[in-house]
């Protein structure tokens, strides 16, 4: 028997349609079906990871909790690890050089730095990342943006975004995946309608910063990248696939999780189940518990979402009229308390995700934050409940999840940038450990 710490654990491993070996569903239940056992916690990880670096998460993360657990509790836990094909998402082409309004153009060292396009190597690298990401549509899709990154004219990038809808498919049901697809669709009616918004991803975004989060950044009221051309432009074309793809493979990953995994447990006991996810993870546990039907002996009591990469109004009922976020049917199904880590620490969440998210270049001055309608989970907690659904804790890490409620918590103080780590990734830490210890304690 596979342990993570002291407790029995076991790999549940996906490929990018949800696939799972179906003997694996016995196998946890044969766990969960020892004596003694009262929990399940199942993980998932976000985007770049590897088995490997799952499992440096997972058996760090856990390690921290079971140092405030009781022995005997941890020992009592079976622990579940979600291993699905995430690929690198490259969150800013300019993160190691920023014009702000403070100093002009400056690059990571504080030389200045030119603007200028993506060098061959990045972007032989964005193309072969994406062809690995969707294979033979990938392939298609790659030999069309090497030729729209020579000329950008209307030919090249009506076959190029053509290429690209394909790639993507059809998003059903999910208004959130609707809503970064619509832009690309509507591109594809026209030669001249796919030259815009290729034209339109050449210069880097530019865009006014609210202070809340310029501050936490640590940047400058305007702000822009220096990488500018055709080759950046396709490039984030392709990254823009990549990002969509990502979001909808955790959504039919999570899905599966439900249907094909715990749907179908066969337990002789009660057991408490707890669904944990970081970044694209977040929203692949979210999916999951959006399409949870009660199963018989599994009491579904804790969502804990780690600087989650999906829209903060994906709560909500109603958005606008009309209008529901991807996952509606979420808040009230725990018994426990559903908890969300979020903080503008994490440029992934605050920046990067709110880009990707308006193909349109859409810049608004508050972008990133609690009021961008792409704003994300990660960097401002849910947004649109009802009211009386969500508590705040406060930014000293109390850590009094009520149950029932969505308990959002301000993680200013310990979601953080180290020597070793961005912010986004910072999830492992013993105080996020502290906090799940509460959760499934």
């Amino acid at each position: 028997m596979d342990t993570l710490g002291p407790s029995p654990f076991l790999w549940l491993e996906f490929d990018r349609d949800g696939a799972i070996d179906p003997t694996l569903t016995g196998k946890l239940a044969a766990l969960l079906n020892q004596p003694d056992i009262t929990d399940l916690v199942v993980m998932s990880h976000g985007w770049k990871n590897t088995k490997d670096d799952a499992r440096t998460l997972y058996g760090t993360l856990w390690a921290n909790a079971c140092k405030k657990l009781a022995a005997d509790k941890a020992r009592r836990t079976v622990v579940a690890g979600v291993v699905w094909p995430a690929k690198a998402y490259r969150t800013n082409f300019d993160e190691q050089t920023l014009v702000t309004s403070g100093g002009g153009a400056q690059a990571a060292g504080g030389t200045v730095a030119e603007i200028r396009d993506i060098d061959d190597k990045v972007f032989d690298e964005v193309l072969a990342d994406f062809e690995d990401l969707f294979g033979s549509d990938g392939t298609a899709t790659v030999e069309r943006a090497r030729a729209a990154a020579k000329t950008l004219d209307e030919t090249a990038s009506l076959f190029l975004v053509r290429k690209g809808n394909k790639a993507i498919g059809y998003p059903g049901a999910d208004t959130e995946l609707k809503a970064d697809a619509e832009p690309i669709a509507l591109a594809t009616e026209d030669a001249n309608s796919a030259k815009v918004l290729m034209e339109g991803l050449v210069p880097p975004p530019t865009f006014n910063i609210e202070s809340s989060v310029g501050k936490t950044q640590g940047l400058g009221d305007v702000v822009s990248g220096l990488i500018s051309g055709p080759r950046a432009a396709v490039a984030r074309f392709l990254n823009q696939l990549t990002y969509y793809e990502m979001k909808n493979r955790a959504g039919i990953v999570g899905e599966a999780l439900t249907e094909s995994v715990l749907s179908k447990l066969v337990l002789q006991r009660q057991i408490r189940l707890h669904l944990v996810g970081h970044s694209f993870g977040a929203r692949l546990v979210s999916a999951a518990a959006n399409k949870l039907a009660p199963v018989t002996k599994l009491e579904f009591f804790s969502l804990t979402l780690l600087q989650g990469a999906f829209s903060h109004n994906g709560f909500a009922k109603e958005i606008k009229p009309g209008l529901a976020g991807a996952f509606p049917d979420v808040v009230g199904k725990p018994t426990g308390p559903i908890c969300v880590t979020h903080t503008h620490n994490d440029l992934a969440c605050t920046l990067a995700y709110a880009l990707a998210s308006r193909l349109s270049r859409d810049i608004a001055k508050g972008i990133g934050d609690a009021n961008d309608a792409f704003g994300a989970m990660g960097a401002n907690g849910p947004q649109h409940l009802k009211a009386g659904q969500a508590v705040a804790d406060d930014t000293d890490a109390v850590f009094a999840p009520k149950p029932g409620k969505v308990n959002t918590f301000l993680a200013d103080k310990y979601i953080i940038k180290t020597a070793t780590s961005d912010a986004h990734n910072n999830v492992a830490n013993e105080e996020v450990g502290r906090l799940l210890a509460t959760i499934v304690g």
